[in-house]
């Protein structure tokens, strides 16, 4: 049993992999572009195929059970974002097409785990599937939390950017008079983001809730202090809002993470 979920989880985090991973934002655009004529869109699913088709060798399956898998996987994934293409870009269909891909995956291995197969790799035999699991719970925590944090917070950007964008006409013009010229670092709130959602998930996962308190406090002193003296009351509102949502989602992970892999790791 405890192979079978291991192969489970070794399925949903390659395609954590490939889908947020080795799937740069070019190829996610030339796919909605071009379509079935994407060439990103092949490499995608290649990628995806090779993926499960190492897994499934790796696991000790005869040749014919990995390719059948791999193939199904293949067909399945590439006419999912085929179809995901031609659809709105909203936070709905992310959703659904992300469960889909890991229904497939599911249907995958609910097919190759029967009692006609069995689980044979010295792999599965040693590493715990609640290691796996935690690793699960780190790269969920980074860029899909990301993009589902910014699908949430859509709806308030273009205030949002509106009212930046005032603040930062009025920053402009004094640092010029002042022969200044101030710029803030490329994509440093994403990594900002990533970085503390990785903190956040550590201390529960270490029991230490405090910690995730004081992240926070030291993040407010800076970040909302800064917001306060521009006196832009959106923003903050959009930064808090965007906050709670990333803290609210690394602890509903966390938690989650917690309770499966209790006992192991040294987690208690």
């Amino acid at each position: 049993m405890t192979e079978s979920v291991l192969l489970l989880a070794l399925l949903f985090l390659a395609h954590i992999l490939g889908d947020f991973y080795f799937q740069p934002s070019s190829w996610v655009e030339n796919r909605y572009e071009k379509h079935l004529k994407s060439i990103r869109l092949y490499q995608h699913v290649l990628i995806h195929t090779v993926f499960v088709f190492t897994i499934l060798l790796c696991a000790g399956y005869s040749l014919d059970i990995v390719c059948y898998g791999s193939a199904f996987v293949l067909v399945t994934h590439l006419f999912i974002d085929v179809v995901k293409s031609y659809l709105p870009r909203t936070s709905t269909y992310f959703f659904l097409d992300q469960v889909i891909h890991l229904m497939m995956l599911v249907i995958v291995w609910a097919c190759i785990t029967s009692d006609y197969y069995k689980v044979t790799a010295h792999l599965m035999q040693k590493v715990d599937y609640k290691f796996v699991v935690v690793l699960i719970a780190y790269s969920v925590v980074l860029k899909p939390a990301s993009i589902i944090i910014s699908m949430l917070l859509e709806q308030w950007s273009e205030i949002a950017r509106g009212s930046s964008n005032k603040e930062e006409e009025k920053e402009s013009t004094k640092t010029k008079a002042e022969g200044e010229d101030i710029k803030s670092l490329v994509s440093a709130g994403k990594v900002i983001g990533m970085v503390e959602r990785v903190l956040i998930l550590t201390f529960v996962l270490l029991n230490q809730f405090s910690g995730v308190g004081f992240l926070l406090a030291a993040k407010s002193v800076f970040r909302f202090g800064d917001l306060k003296e521009k006196n832009d009351h959106k923003m903050t509102e959009y930064v808090m809002l965007g906050t709670l949502l990333s803290v609210t989602i690394t602890l509903f992970i966390g938690l989650i993470t917690l309770y499966i892999a209790k006992g192991s790791l040294g987690i208690k």
